[in-house]
């Protein structure tokens, strides 16, 4: 079948095939999504001012390669001078290094100790809607592929959806501007209540097909580690420009976003990080859950809101929480927070954001296999003590 399937007619038969199976497989968890019940006693602080939240889902980005987070080359220099602006969150993981095992936490109830509770309560898009707000889901992600279906699905749960990106495999170039125009375009509806959902292709490997030619602007040694070889440095340097090319949509959406009236606010926080020859006892570029390394979890977040926001919000204080060590399979309840929404199985102690918060362990692995779990603060450790002996 992979043999005949790039020759016509066969491309198309087998396309069809393929696209029939992944239909019915998202609407079987579409049907099943709509007999979970709605939150109870929900309720928007909120509710009758104009709002607009932009959710901004990144892509295999490490935190510890961008120039926000300290790292030495310039990787992030719009960010950076945005920096007193924004909320920047320092010691933020994520529980899973794949896209689809991450998000399946990061925008539900599930956490690695209840997996299924993706299946069996509300995700952040059914409270979203159940809030009142209009949902706008816009992706340079692939969507007609078997490991999509799931995003696939919640993004049909939108009232309105923009896919941009129709390849079949990651060695393409569909860069990641194409989310502005629409983005621009969601902006000037005239919903009272908005959220816009933009998943992003970031710095998915292969990293050089990421960015155009005028980001790539990392092609020596310079700043570059000592343990970087000849061999490897070509890739090292592609992931610095596709993280430089990444800081320019992100920021972009932000100067967008600042156009605009209401009380609005973006988050913006990456699926799962990315080792990319950044620990010196194992150079390898790419994930492995098997072997776990501080980059592939080590994420960005990073919250910008306007004066309206910040005085109808509680962020006076966000600033004291920068460093909380947090895991987003709890993103849910910081997401409430910073919707303004409350509602009967609240916790506030797993929002970043609340004074209730208390810290946990962050537990990485497949929930699948419950003895396998780990929390990451043994991996740093194990991490830290072998660069030391080195």
């Amino acid at each position: 079948m992979k043999r005949m399937e790039p020759t016509a007619p066969w491309n198309l038969m087998f396309g069809y095939t393929k696209y029939q199976t992944w239909l019915a497989a998202m609407q079987t968890l579409l049907n099943k999504n709509s007999h979970i019940p709605p939150l109870e006693k929900l309720s928007d602080s909120n509710s009758e001012s104009p709002k607009t939240l932009v959710l901004v889902i990144g892509e295999s980005t490490n935190r510890q390669r961008m120039s926000l987070y300290g790292y030495p080359r310039k990787t992030t220099p719009r960010l950076d001078a945005l920096h007193n602006e924004l909320f920047v969150f320092d010691n933020v993981v994520t529980p899973r290094p794949y896209t689809i095992a991450a998000l399946q936490q990061v925008l539900s109830f599930a956490d690695s100790q209840n997996p299924n509770d993706f299946f069996l309560k509300p995700n952040l898009l059914n409270m979203m809607k159940q809030a009142g707000y209009e949902i706008s889901w816009i992706t340079n992600q692939q969507t007609q592929t078997r490991r999509n279906t799931m995003l696939t699905m919640l993004s049909q749960m939108a009232d309105y959806q923009v896919y941009l990106n129709n390849d079949r495999v990651h060695n393409a170039s569909q860069y990641d501007e194409a989310v502005i125009a629409p983005f621009i375009a969601e902006l000037n509806t005239t919903a009272k209540k908005k959220l816009i959902v933009i998943h992003l292709l970031g710095t998915h490997r292969k990293y050089a097909y990421r960015y155009p030619q005028q980001f790539n602007q990392f092609s020596s040694g310079e700043g570059v580690p000592p343990w970087i070889s000849q061999e490897i440095l070509n890739e090292y340097n592609s992931y610095d420009n596709s993280i430089l090319y990444n800081d320019y949509v992100v920021s972009t959406l932000i100067e967008e976003l600042k156009k605009t009236q209401g009380n609005n606010a973006l988050v913006y926080l990456s699926d799962h990080g990315e080792e990319v020859f950044d620990t010196p006892a194992h150079l390898f570029a790419g994930r492995d859950e098997a072997n776990p390394l501080p980059a592939m979890y080590t994420i960005p977040f990073m919250i910008w809101a306007n004066q309206k926001y910040k005085a109808a919000n509680k962020t006076a204080l966000w600033s004291n929480y920068k460093t909380r060590p947090y895991t987003s399979a709890d993103f849910i309840y910081t997401w409430a927070d910073i919707a303004g929404i409350e509602f009967k199985e609240m916790d506030h102690s797993r929002s970043i954001l609340s004074e209730k918060f208390t810290q946990k362990p962050r537990w990485i692995g497949n929930p699948a296999h419950q003895n396998s779990l780990k929390d990451y603060s043994v991996i740093e450790k194990v991490t830290a003590k072998l660069a030391l002996n080195m």
